[in-house]
């Protein structure tokens, strides 16, 4: 996979805090943004996913029995 670069604003507040996981975990900031950035979108669509499904037609257990044909 090809990888491109992008650029952000942050706090100072938010750098150090980056810059000593950096540190700790042994990795570098853009590991640890890319990881946080894939994190935070599979969370986003997770919420929509969950969100489509509560509007999808219920079944009560008889319903989905006779649909299953049990």
């Amino acid at each position: 996979m090809s990888k491109k670069n992008i650029s952000a604003t942050v706090s100072e507040d938010l750098l150090e805090r980056l810059d000593a996981l950096a540190k700790e975990t042994e990795r570098n900031r853009s590991w640890l943004v890319s990881k946080a950035i894939e994190a935070f979108l599979e969370e986003l669509e997770d919420v929509r996913i969950a969100k489509e499904r509560l509007h999808e037609e219920r079944l009560s257990p008889s319903e989905m029995r006779k649909k299953l044909g049990v």
